[in-house]
């Protein structure tokens, strides 16, 4: 049987999976946010 290692299938830039999901929620965040003020302005 092969393991699998979980940290071989992440992005170089982060070190675990719960850093991935951080950066990924703060993204999501910033886009919401963004998306929220363009859509302010141009209303």
């Amino acid at each position: 049987m092969k393991t699998q290692q979980p940290e071989k299938d992440l992005p170089p830039f982060v070190k675990s999976w719960k850093q991935f999901y951080g950066l990924l929620i703060i993204w999501l965040i910033l886009l919401i946010a963004l998306f929220y003020a363009f859509t302010k302005y141009f209303e």
